[in-house]
């Protein structure tokens, strides 16, 4: 458990210091939402139309609600407040296809450049940017003379490809790419590390909160390897529209599996019955949110995406109460989620309110979000752990005592050996291992006068040297009645010595006639035994084996006492020597 803990600590040290390595270069950027404005026109507008109609921009607060197929943002160019060298045009690449970029110098002219939906995925930049350059930001005569910056996108899906424009230099951003993408790598793969442990453990455990744990996992890793832009170094033909996709059915996913987990996970009783079913609709409901916006909608009205931000905040409200609620309750595992999922609703919350346009933010936070995610992967895999050794030894405990009770249910208290119906389930099984040939049923002879005469703590000293003087030899002993007991004799035993059962069972008589004499001194005469002997054919049962034996007990006893007997008397005319033997 040590390791575990130094090594989780080492990946919290790591995701600390990835935390300012990529905080540094997003800040180092021109955000841009508080001067660009807005033109909706025709997709087959052209920079000519706009420019003869640049009153028409809106610069309003009310800039990001447009219409029409083609949306034009206008952006103040300041050379002197950027980087030198080649300046490009950032933002959310999420569903985007075709884009124009247009620079528009001080004497008019225009210089323009189209970029293909290809383009524009060959141009992503980490976080899901797109970077697209300036034309003639990259000549320091031309930069210098560009006044304004026209960007043209075709058929936005999501606000944030304009909320999130910035300007930034295209050398620092080409630099940064591939560190950036090896530091959001090393979060994938620390955060998909507990799916392994769960399917290690699942595989022996099957508990079924390490599945949607799992799910949890994977959603993250999925969300994080495609919002952040690796899926098109793995998968470079990935479209814009299938990464746009898969960020907003991973989170939703992870929301419900994220649920499920959250009731799987807390131990019996700590969430109220009533809270349950609300839990798990408001867990669902962005799913079906999701569902909504792509296939009845296809998901094209960027103000649409307020409903599916808006169908977390009602599960975020139950999480928060549902923590509250099972701390009150003593639940201990719920502190693993307090501490994994508060920083994520924190971070949410803002990242909601960004992308429902309530206000523009802090967009640097989105990193954060990032960390937060595999953060809580890696608190709640500790949080999985100690439920699971929780559970195991609460399981351990239980079949512990499901153990002393069967031993309790199956041994007879005063002699210590096994009583009738642990005698019965070792018959049952001796019927596919064949291990015992006979059974035999042996009774002290007169025992009542022994209890009469000495008092019932003698008789009990006397069952239990008997008891025990059967549980030392090798066959299967049991007591079944006050009295009288039954043996399951070996047939090992009968091959190694060459001996008939009605032999073995003498020698056992004589032993227990001289143990009871030397435990037991108060009886001045010797107490001895009678036993009935019955083979045990293959497909018998124990009723017909019992009874043979038991008539032949009986016979033995009418017979005089103190003897052997295994065969029936009353059917043989003549005794067999070999069958009846003097104990």
């Amino acid at each position: 458990m040590r390791v575990i803990r130094e090594e989780g600590s080492l990946r919290l040290l790591v995701a600390i210091v990835a935390f300012f390595c990529l905080c540094a270069p997003a800040s180092a950027a021109v955000p841009l939402s508080h001067e660009l404005c807005t033109l909706g026109t025709g997709s087959e507008a052209r920079i000519s139309d706009v420019l003869a109609q640049s009153q028409k921009f809106d610069c309003s607060e009310d800039k990001y609600r447009f219409s029409g197929a083609k949306l034009w943002a206008k952006i103040p160019f300041r050379a002197a407040d950027l980087p030198d060298g080649a300046i490009e045009v950032q933002g959310d690449n999420n569903g985007l296809t075709t884009m124009e970029v247009h620079s528009v110098l001080d004497d008019g002219s225009v210089r323009s450049a189209t970029f293909s939906e290809r383009e524009v995925v060959d141009s992503w930049r980490p976080k899901g940017h797109y970077g697209l350059a300036i034309p003639g930001s990259d000549n320091p005569e031309i930069r210098n003379r560009i006044e304004t910056v026209y960007v043209a996108l075709d058929r936005p899906r999501v606000a944030s490809s304009l909320t999130l424009l910035q300007l930034a230099s295209k050398e620092r951003w080409d630099n940064l790419k591939l560190p950036l993408s090896a530091m959001f790598a090393l979060l994938c793969g620390m955060a998909i590390m507990p799916f392994f442990y769960n399917a290690f453990f699942y595989g022996a455990l099957r508990y079924s909160f390490m599945l949607w744990h799992s799910v949890m996992i994977m959603g993250t890793v999925v969300y994080t390897f495609s919002s952040s832009g690796l899926i098109f170094l793995v998968f470079p033909d990935t479209t814009l529209t299938t990464k746009f996709l898969l960020n907003y059915w991973t989170l939703a996913i992870c929301i419900a599996a994220s649920g499920f987990f959250l009731d799987r996970f807390l131990e019996p009783g700590k969430i109220a019955k009533w809270l349950r079913p609300i839990l798990l609709t408001t867990a669902v409901l962005p799913v079906f949110v999701t569902a909504y916006i792509f296939q009845v909608i296809e998901g094209y009205d960027t103000s649409i995406r307020n409903y599916y931000h808006a169908s977390f905040l009602p599960y975020m409200a139950v999480v928060l109460y549902t923590m509250w609620h099972a701390a009150r309750r003593g639940s201990r595992a719920i502190w693993f989620q307090i501490a994994a999922w508060t920083p994520i609703i924190a971070l949410s919350l803002d990242r909601i309110a960004r992308g429902m346009d309530l206000y523009i933010g802090i967009h640097e936070l989105d990193y954060g979000l990032y960390f937060a995610l595999v953060l809580e992967t890696i608190i709640l895999a500790f949080g999985v752990a100690t439920r699971i050794m929780k559970l195991r030894r609460n399981h351990e405990s239980t079949l512990r005592k499901q153990v002393e009770l069967t031993l309790l249910a199956e041994t007879d208290g005063l002699t210590g050996i096994g009583n009738r119906r642990a005698f019965e389930k070792r018959f049952q099984r001796n019927r596919a291992t064949r291990e015992y040939s006979h059974l035999a049923i042996l009774d002290i002879d007169f025992f009542k006068q022994v209890n009469d005469a000495y008092g019932h703590e003698v008789g009990d000293n006397v069952l239990r040297a008997v008891g025990q003087t059967l549980a030392q030899t090798v066959h299967s002993p049991a007591r079944i009645g006050g009295e009288e007991f039954a043996l399951l004799i070996r047939q090992e035993d009968l091959d190694q010595n060459g001996q008939s059962p009605s032999a073995i069972m003498s020698r056992i008589c004589e032993s227990l006639i001289r143990v009871v004499h030397e435990s037991v001194p108060e009886i001045g005469q010797p107490v001895t035994f009678s036993a009935g002997i019955a083979a045990i054919p293959k497909r018998a049962s124990l009723k017909s084996v019992m009874a043979t034996a038991d008539r032949r007990l009986y016979d033995a006893k009418n017979n005089g006492r103190n003897q052997i007997v295994g065969f029936d008397m009353s059917r043989t005319p003549a005794l067999r020597g070999g069958d009846t033997a003097q104990a």
